[in-house]
């Protein structure tokens, strides 16, 4: 079976990107930050107190990475 040009296109599965919304949801209420998942990226992003762009690969990781840029202003 030829599937052309696009054989290696990433396929991206809903699921993942539904259970990642209600994540960025508490980011906002814990931390007061825009945070969301980079489904190309595939790590979590956060927009900290309009200043600082972090990233983490774990939801763990990004709540460390928006404390730490805090500390660092």
């Amino acid at each position: 079976m030829t599937l052309g040009p696009f054989e290696d296109a990433a396929i991206v599965k809903a699921e993942p990107v539904r259970r990642a919304d209600p994540m960025a949801d508490r980011f906002r209420e814990r931390y007061g930050v825009t945070a969301w998942y980079g489904h190309h990226t595939r790590a979590w992003w956060a927009l900290v107190d309009r200043w600082a762009l972090v990233e983490g690969a774990t939801p763990e990781q990004l709540g460390e990475a928006i404390m730490a840029a805090r500390r660092m202003r």
